[in-house]
């Protein structure tokens, strides 16, 4: 399904009601252009008018509707128009913007989840002075956004949030084809094994982020120097790797609890109150929807 519009949008654009102009203009139709009509009047009101409903068809008896939009994209609405199911999950249209019901059936749980982890399985970077808010960031160091995010993590212990790591190897724990421990878990299995843990966590962090950014410019024809750089880096990462020794890290436990929780990428951001933001935001969007801004 196609993330251009709707996914794009949903959750970010405040919804407002069908207008009483909408309504009579779609009852002059015929029914079907009726039922189109309003659901486009009810989407793009919510996302914007960049969203273009292309076709409306009834379902099982009238029960539930396919909307087709122009781009390609797929959603079901119910015949209110009230909630429509989108990627596999339910969102309510309201005054207050597109309300993730699936995901707000998990917070509780979500939230008991992380209160019962304690610090020490996790990697912490703690607020300057009063702790006004904390989060939960189940991360990769391969990631890009995840080191995008790292480093803002100043500006968020600044604004007295406290950042906790934990740990999600995006490749999984082992390799299914050779069952040996895939990079992604060796690299952050280092972390985690390491007595100062946030020294370690800035160290893996910038030098992956600088062997990211030195081989993409080497594809683009660097110069030889940078290939130095890539090799002496590169150098780096392996003794860091061959360090990686087994100390009851609990990377699988949290890579787990990631899945069970409805973590399927990285950096996902879990709040204390159990909201969950899957991907990046900049510091100063994520204090803002924490009501710490």
């Amino acid at each position: 399904m196609k993330k251009t519009l709707l996914a794009a949008a949903v959750g970010l654009v405040m919804s407002l009601p069908v207008s009483a102009a909408d309504t009579e203009q779609a009852a002059s139709e015929s029914p079907q252009q009726s039922l189109q009509q309003q659901a486009e009047a009810k989407l793009t009101s919510a996302f914007g008018p960049r969203l273009k409903v292309q076709e409306v068809a009834p379902l099982a008896g009238g029960q539930i509707l396919e909307v087709l939009l122009t781009d390609g994209t797929v959603m079901h609405m119910t015949p209110d128009l009230t909630h429509f199911l989108y990627q596999d999950e339910l969102y309510e249209l309201g005054a207050a913007g597109a309300n993730n019901v699936t995901q707000n059936r998990h917070n509780p749980r979500r939230a008991q989840e992380m209160a019962s982890l304690d610090d020490n399985q996790a990697v912490v970077f703690p607020a300057q002075g009063e702790q006004k808010g904390l989060i939960n960031v189940f991360t990769d160091i391969d990631c890009g956004y995840c080191q995008k995010l790292h480093t803002e993590v100043p500006r968020l212990n600044e604004l007295g949030i406290t950042v906790r790591y934990l740990a999600f190897p995006r490749a999984g724990i082992k390799n299914p084809q050779t069952g040996q421990l895939t990079d992604s878990y060796r690299k952050i299995n280092y972390v985690w094994c390491q007595d100062d843990r946030k020294a370690a966590m800035n160290t893996m962090k910038k030098t992956q982020r600088e062997l990211s950014v030195l081989g993409q410019r080497l594809r683009q024809g660097g110069a030889v120097m940078l290939e130095d750089q890539y090799k002496a880096l590169s150098s780096q990462m392996d003794a860091m790797l061959a360090d990686s020794k087994d100390c009851g890290a609990p990377i699988a436990e949290e890579y787990s609890l990631g899945k069970s929780m409805g973590v399927n990428g990285t950096p996902a951001i879990v709040l204390e109150d159990g909201r969950l933001f899957p991907g990046y935001l900049p510091a100063d969007e994520l204090a803002r929807r924490m009501g710490i801004l």
